[in-house]
């Protein structure tokens, strides 16, 4: 078995066609755009990232992976590390292939360690399930196959940061009161449609100081944010994305959901054309049934004072008022218990584990 970068149009269509496998329609693939930028060097990443493509004797394409590097991460972790993910692989021998060139890769590099699977930083998505495998995944968030894990480990890669998705039957009531918001000294802003740009401006500074904390954050430029977020408008429903101001106006927290597209990004492969959007738009009452909570948070100070379970309650009424049922989250870590309080709080269940996986390499 071969492993080889990607490097012309012909290849790409292969990676891309490799990418497509839902795993009895469990996984959701890449947005086709984003690893086509990855491929052309348009992406907002600052560092190069490498497109792999293993074949088989007979030289047909059988595993795919990314792998890059960011200057911050290694920062944040004290560590010169070489990042995977974007992983495709039908059995452990496809992912040993893969995970031995990259690990070549790495000591060519000077890498100290191997991170991932991370796409392309985990502040962005990423992991790798080790539990909740009859569980389909959700847009931004992993699912992989249940022999992965143990194939991770038997190579001595090991767990670090764990975590869980979460799934949470939608409840009906009227949200916060006008009074309760007044204790808590703050207003809640409903960023329409019309007004993205201008709510995902005001969200950088308020996420990347909210996630300053966690040990893998690295804050977000304004092209990433922009890059993450791009096509979610017409993902946009009234009420879903919310601002906590404060008596000054000032931001102070947030939560962002969209409606989910898993359905026909899984039919499409990743595709998020003209096609898919209109196929979106004509059946959206019944997409509207399912939401994904993308992110939510409130700046370190004015954490702890339930801003955030306010701001939930809201989403909730909204959600319901929508005609939505259910509620996924992408993963929250477990060593971060007060955002995992915000899911149980209202009946949710943790959906997935999580994992990033770590390992050292000899010097």
């Amino acid at each position: 078995m071969d492993v080889v970068e990607v490097a012309d149009e012909a290849a790409l269509a292969e990676f891309i066609r490799l990418g497509r496998a839902t795993h009895e329609g469990r996984a959701v693939p890449l947005r086709e755009r984003t690893v086509r930028a990855w491929f052309r060097g348009t992406s907002a990443h600052r560092h190069p990232i490498t497109l792999l493509l293993a074949r088989d004797d007979d030289g047909r394409p059988v595993g795919r992976a990314i792998v890059h590097r960011d200057d911050r991460l290694d920062a944040r972790l004290g560590t010169r590390a070489l990042v995977f993910g974007a992983l495709a692989a039908p059995d452990a021998s496809v992912l040993d292939a893969l995970l031995d060139d990259i690990e070549r890769r790495a000591a060519a590099a000077g890498a100290s360690e191997l991170f991932g699977p991370a796409q392309l930083l985990p502040n962005q998505s990423g992991g790798l399930i080790t539990a909740g495998f009859d569980e389909r995944g959700f847009p931004d968030s992993p699912w992989n196959p249940e022999w992965m894990p143990s194939a991770f480990e038997a190579r001595g890669m090991e767990r670090w940061y764990e975590g869980d998705t979460w799934v949470v039957e939608v409840l009906e009531g009227d949200g916060p009161s006008v009074a309760e918001l007044d204790r808590a000294g703050i207003r809640i802003d409903e960023v329409t449609r019309f007004g993205l740009a201008r709510g995902l401006r005001a969200l950088l500074p308020l996420l990347n100081d909210s996630f300053a904390q966690l040990p893998y954050f690295t804050p977000f430029t304004r092209d990433e944010l922009r890059s993450q977020f791009a096509g979610l408008w017409l993902l946009h429903e009234p009420g879903l994305f919310l601002i906590a101001r404060d008596e000054e106006e000032q931001p102070v927290g947030f939560v962002f959901a969209v409606l989910d597209a898993t359905p026909v990004l899984q039919d499409s492969g990743g595709r998020w054309g003209v096609r898919e959007r209109w196929r979106f738009v004509r059946h959206r009452s019944e997409l509207r049934s399912d939401a994904v909570l993308v992110i939510q948070g409130a700046l370190p100070d004015a954490q702890g004072k339930g801003i955030v379970t306010l701001l939930s309650r809201r989403l909730h009424a909204n959600l319901a008022d929508s005609g939505c049922a259910r509620l996924r989250s992408t993963h929250v870590g477990r060593q971060n218990p007060s955002s995992a309080r915000q899911f149980s709080r209202f009946g949710g269940r943790p959906l997935h584990a999580t994992a990033y996986y770590r390992k050292q390499l000899p010097r």
